[in-house]
Order: structure tokens, then C-alpha cells, then sequence
């Protein structure tokens, strides 16, 4: 039996999420396949990636008593580094007690070789995160230019329906098969868990098994619009609702069977995110035109707090009728 823990879910939780639309983004060459919308997919996706990426990206999380949205730009450069710079706006209404609440938290996350960071700015004073595997490894996917990896990401493709197809544009809604992509996630974070040991190893292994095992009982669909002439992404759309909602049962589950131990509060989030919230992304890619996404001079030097957004996680479990 293993004790749950609250803040590495929050973190995973919300990180993973803002990653997870970087999985296709790039410029495009031809392939071949027999089924028209695989080739019309292969040939959108195929080819020689732009040195540097940026992206707007609007992330909503739901429920009947809070909305939480993450409006924010990022970025992966030639030297393979990535960050992202952004607010997070949280509202919250109790319902019991009639009273709302407003919050906007300015962030950056940034990611160099396999060390990811979240920094979040409260009341005044700015905290950081140190992240676990799974977002390494979706960012790993995005980042790549390398021709197995795109091959490799190709292969994850179960589905693809065109929706239009003009001379300037192509809409697609494309669909992921979950155990390929797990796979693909799992194997693109094993570096993050160098030099650990112990109780730690074990604990990011635990947390990453649970994500890999919410991806696996979903397929992931998104729909992707290209722009024809140049083979690039205008945007991409995720519901990644049932991914949420897996994870969080899964868990909730393992509670049940007696594998782990929830306090109250842990309980109630995952409650919430199981059964009453829904998690979606809007996703425009931007040619960077020269701009570049940087940190505020000494932000690596803000201390480390896992506990920074703990008051927005504890609002989120009061969904929960008890």
C-alpha cells in the first residue's frame, strides 16, 4: 500500500495538460499510404520541421463551480530549449456560502534537456516547480526533428478524417491511438528519472504509470487545420477530458482496492476531476518572426514551493457535494 501524493498529482496534473497538445506541429513533405486520410495527414505532417516553433495556446478547465483558463504562448528554439510564458486565470463560486472568487497568476515553464520548470508568481513573489517525466516526454515529441521520431509519431495515428480540403486549407480531425502514444510517452521520459533512487524513483514511476495507463483506455482526437501553401499548423483542438477523467478514476479505484491511501481532500479533487470537470485546448501555431520567449533576470533563483497553487486545488474539490 502506497500513500497518494496530492501535490506531485497537482503538478503533473496541470502541466501535462498544457503540454499536451504539442504532439503535432510542424511543416510537411509527401509519404505514401493507401487510405486517403492517412496520406492526407502524412502529407500535412512529413518533412522538414521550422528550426523554431511558437504557439498561442488556450487551455480551459471546467466544473459547475470554477473555471480555470491558461492563456499563453510558447516556444521551443533551435537549441532545443522550450518555454512557455502565460497567466492562469482561476474563478471560483461557493455555492453554499453565495461568494466568487478571481485570481490571475502569471507563469513561465521552462525546459532545458530533461529538467522542467513551472514558475508561478503569487501575491507579489515568484516559486517554482520542479516537474516529473511525463511532460518531458511530450515535449520531447514536439521538439523533435528527427525522422524516426516523426515516423514514430506517424505510426500513432489510428484515424483521420478530412473535413475540407481548398487550395489554402485543410481540416482534419485526426485520432491517436492511446497505447501508441503511451508508449511513445513512456519511452521519451525515461531520461527524466536519471539520478533518482528510492522512495523518489519509485514515486515518479508510480505517477507516470497512472497517466500512461488513462492514456491507454483512451484514443486522443483532435481536429488540425494546415495551411496548404506553406505546410503549416494553424491549430490544433484537444478534448482532453476522458484523459483527465481516466487518471483521476484510476486512482480513485486504487483507493478502493486498498493499493493506496487518499486523505479527505485528495479524495475530493480526484472526485471532481473524475466525474464533474472537463479539460480542453485550443491550440494556434505562429511563426516566432524574430521573438523569443524570455525569463525575468534571476527567476531561477526563486525558491521552491509545491504548495504555490494548493489554495486553487483545495477550491477545486468543494465540487463535491457532500
Amino acid at each position: 500500500m502506497s500513500f497518494f501524493r496530492f501535490k506531485r498529482f497537482a503538478k503533473v496534473a496541470i502541466v501535462a495538460a498544457i503540454s499536451g497538445t504539442f504532439l503535432f506541429g510542424g511543416t510537411a513533405d509527401a509519404a505514401t499510404t493507401n487510405d486517403a486520410g492517412m496520406a492526407a495527414f502524412r502529407e500535412a505532417y512529413m518533412g522538414r520541421l521550422a528550426n523554431e516553433r511558437m504557439i498561442d495556446q488556450d487551455l480551459t478547465l471546467i466544473s459547475t463551480n470554477f473555471h480555470l483558463d491558461v492563456d499563453s504562448k510558447g516556444q521551443v528554439t533551435e537549441d532545443g530549449v522550450m518555454r512557455m510564458s502565460g497567466i492562469l486565470s482561476w474563478t471560483y463560486t461557493n455555492l453554499q456560502k453565495n461568494y466568487s472568487t478571481n485570481s490571475r497568476i502569471p507563469f513561465y515553464i521552462e525546459q532545458i534537456g530533461n529538467d522542467m520548470t513551472l514558475y508561478v508568481q503569487r501575491r507579489g513573489k515568484w516559486s517554482k516547480m520542479l516537474l516529473p517525466g511525463l511532460p518531458a516526454g511530450i515535449a520531447t515529441i514536439w521538439k523533435s526533428s528527427e525522422m524516426d521520431t516523426l515516423r514514430q509519431n506517424i505510426d500513432a495515428v489510428k484515424k483521420v478524417e478530412v473535413l475540407n480540403d481548398t487550395p489554402d486549407m485543410r481540416i482534419m480531425n485526426v485520432t491517436l491511438d492511446g497505447n501508441k502514444i503511451a508508449d511513445i510517452l513512456n519511452k521519451n521520459s525515461q531520461a527524466s528519472f536519471a539520478g533518482l533512487s528510492g522512495d523518489k524513483l519509485a514515486e515518479q514511476k508510480e505517477v507516470l504509470n497512472r497517466w500512461l495507463a488513462a492514456i491507454r483506455a483512451n484514443d486522443i482526437t483532435f481536429a488540425w487545420t494546415v495551411n496548404k501553401p506553406s505546410w503549416t499548423t494553424v491549430t490544433a483542438a484537444f478534448d482532453l477530458t476522458n484523459i483527465m477523467r481516466a487518471y483521476s478514476i484510476y486512482v480513485l479505484n486504487e483507493a478502493a482496492a486498498g493499493r493506496v491511501v487518499l486523505t479527505d481532500e485528495e479524495r475530493d479533487l480526484l472526485d471532481a476531476m473524475g466525474y464533474y470537470s472537463e479539460l480542453r485546448s485550443y491550440t494556434t501555431y505562429v511563426s516566432p518572426k524574430g521573438e523569443r520567449i524570455t525569463l525575468p533576470p534571476n527567476l531561477n533563483q526563486a525558491p521552491e514551493n509545491d504548495g504555490s497553487l494548493d489554495d486553487i486545488f483545495a477550491e477545486m474539490t468543494t465540487v463535491v457535494e457532500k
